[in-house]
């Protein structure tokens, strides 16, 4: 799953890998109060990624698969309260 950061707002893309998770954020695009950026990496609430998923996000499969991610995530130390660290890449 990619979260795209661009100067048109914030989108989530590539719904059905949820076998890793990163930020593209294009060019000087801002994430704004959708997250934060710390050490080089994008702290995202989950809730956030929900509702940016749209109608996706209440079919029950995709959502236990969501939510396993999260548990790997969490398995890692990836996890903090709500929020879940996203690797960030440049484009």
């Amino acid at each position: 799953m990619i979260l795209r950061v661009e100067g048109g707002g914030v989108t989530l893309v590539d719904l059905d890998d949820l076998t890793s998770l990163s930020a593209h954020i294009l060019g000087d695009a801002t994430i704004g109060d959708r997250g934060r950026l710390e050490d080089g990496h994008l702290w995202v609430s989950t809730q956030t990624l929900l509702e940016l998923a749209g109608a996706r996000a209440g079919d029950q499969r995709w959502r236990g698969r969501f939510d396993g991610m999260i548990d790997y995530a969490r398995q890692h130390g990836w996890v903090d309260g709500d929020e879940v660290r996203m690797h960030v890449v440049g484009e």
